[in-house]
């Protein structure tokens, strides 16, 4: 996965492998455990917690980027962890009733929960494909949040149970960030990457994956054709 980190007004592409963030975090632990499960979706806060202590982007490996890094990065978080996209093609109360949510929350351990009023059913999820992460407001315990919620609400799907958890935990305590960085349409900074991948399958083996689309193809280099034919 690919992160931007902002130090001293230079802008330097850095990349983690999972192997790297695994062999941090120590999966003989509750929290490596967790990790080994959802990797995708925690690696932002793993690399926030373990590997990274200044400010940084982290965007979803199936994006192509239209716009300019430095101009995300410089937005100001103020005392908040995350800046991030909202997802309201679904609301909260799509996935589980407000009377068991809030149940569920006043039954929770002291102080694992950030948030401590009434949620609402309106509410839209967050889209993880782009974040504004400041290391230095990680919550200590927000991994630990993020697990009990996804236990809470068990839903059928881990992977919704996961991200849901992840609006759970950040609920009211993130930077909401401009919409040209919500992956939509041709008019925004970040586009989805719809061409040609690699894709791992249950066998453990990577096989090429037909692309679903044209777009990728108009922003390839000068020098891409021969580095597509290699």
């Amino acid at each position: 996965m690919l992160t931007y980190r902002w130090n001293s007004r230079v802008l330097i592409l850095v990349t983690f492998s999972q192997k790297r963030i695994k062999d941090k975090l120590n999966l003989a632990t509750p929290e490596g455990n967790f990790f080994a499960l959802f990797p995708n979706e925690l690696s932002p806060i793993v690399i926030a917690r373990a590997l990274s202590r200044t400010r940084y982007v982290y965007i979803s490996a199936d994006s192509m980027i239209k716009g300019k890094i430095e101009d995300l990065v410089r937005i100001d978080l103020g005392s908040y962890a995350v800046g991030a996209s909202e997802d309201c093609s679904s609301r909260l109360g799509d996935y589980i009733s407000m009377d068991v949510l809030n149940a569920v929350q006043r039954t929770a351990p002291r102080g694992l929960l950030h948030h401590t009023e009434t949620f609402d059913k309106d509410t839209c999820l967050l889209d993880f494909d782009v974040l504004l992460v400041e290391p230095r407001n990680i919550k200590r315990n927000l991994i630990d949040s993020v697990a009990f919620w996804t236990k809470a609400v068990n839903l059928a799907n881990q992977r919704d149970s996961v991200m849901l958890a992840m609006t759970l935990a950040f609920y009211d305590d993130y930077l909401k960030l401009p919409t040209n960085w919500k992956r939509a349409d041709a008019n925004t900074d970040i586009l989805y990457y719809d061409g040609p991948k690699n894709v791992c399958a249950e066998d453990g083996l990577q096989h090429q994956e037909k692309g679903s689309g044209e777009i990728w193809q108009h922003y390839l280099g000068p020098k891409s054709d021969s580095v597509l034919s290699t």
